[in-house]
Order: structure tokens, then sequence, then C-alpha cells
């Protein structure tokens, strides 16, 4: 028998543990992938790799929102050796998403960095920062016109 949380703490309680479960092994451990390889392979840079946690529950929407929450900001931002903004969203590839949020991560990597892409593999990360590319946003921005939501896997980009 599934049990009904009766206080606001245990509701609380009970949608971050559902968020977390929903979580395990999808675009939270692919990014931690991704860090740790970079602190290991370069700990004199550190401080250049960096993660923005935008993602509050309902309950704390607001208050994130009053403390600088910015809507479609990128997962991770890495400062590459000139300084610049390098904008990284990361996608597991078998997630689905909705388009209106794919359509403000897009829009913030284009209007936001000197360069910005989706991400989906450790290796795609290791190509951007080299100075490679990942997924464009601008084509990603086309695609979604059509569709309520998307797979990365799917795109063929």
């Amino acid at each position: 028998m599934k049990r009904t949380p009766k206080t606001r703490a245990e509701a609380i309680a009970f949608t971050q543990n559902k968020a977390k479960k929903r979580e395990i092994g999808t675009e939270e451990i692919l990014q931690m992938q991704m860090v740790t390889e970079f602190a290991n392979r370069y700990p004199e840079k550190r401080g250049r790799l960096f993660a923005t946690f935008q993602n509050p529950t309902p309950e704390q929407h607001g208050l994130w929102l009053s403390k600088g929450l910015v809507k479609g900001i990128s997962d991770l931002i890495y400062i590459d050796s000139e300084y610049r903004i390098i904008g990284i969203e990361v996608k597991h590839p078998e997630m689905e998403h909705h388009r209106s949020t794919v359509e403000d991560q897009a829009n913030w990597l284009i209007k936001n960095c000197y360069k910005g892409y989706f991400c989906t593999s450790v290796a795609m990360f290791w190509d951007i920062v080299n100075g490679g590319e990942g997924i464009c946003p601008k084509k990603v921005l086309n695609f979604v016109e059509k569709v309520s939501t998307i797979r990365f896997k799917i795109l063929d980009l």
C-alpha cells in the first residue's frame, strides 16, 4: 500500500526522493563522469569547469529565482584558455525532453556563450573541451520546431 505524505515536509521529502530515483543513471551520472575525468586529467585547471545546479523542486523554484536562477542556463560552464565561456548542456541520449525546455537551453547557449553545445557523451565532452564541437544548438532549435518532445539519440545533426 502506498503511503500518502501528510505534512508539507513529508511532501517535499517525497518529491525530492522521487526526483532522485528518476535521475539515477541518467544525465546526472553522465555529468559526474565528465567533471570527474576533467578534475583528474587537469587538476591545475580547477575552477575552469563548473556546474550551475539549475534543477530546483517545484517548492524551491520561486526561492531559487530570487537567488539568481537563470532559465535555460547550461549544466556545465567551461572557461577556455582565453577566458571565453563554453556552455555545455548535458543530455543523456536515451532521455526524453520537452520542447520548451530544450528551446530555452538552446537559446541560452546561442545568446550567452562564445561557443555552446548540447553534449551526449563523455567523448563528445572531451571534443568540446579540446576545441571541437558538440551538437549545435541552432540545429536543435530547427529540429524541435516540428516535435513536442526530443530524444537526442535520434538526432542526425
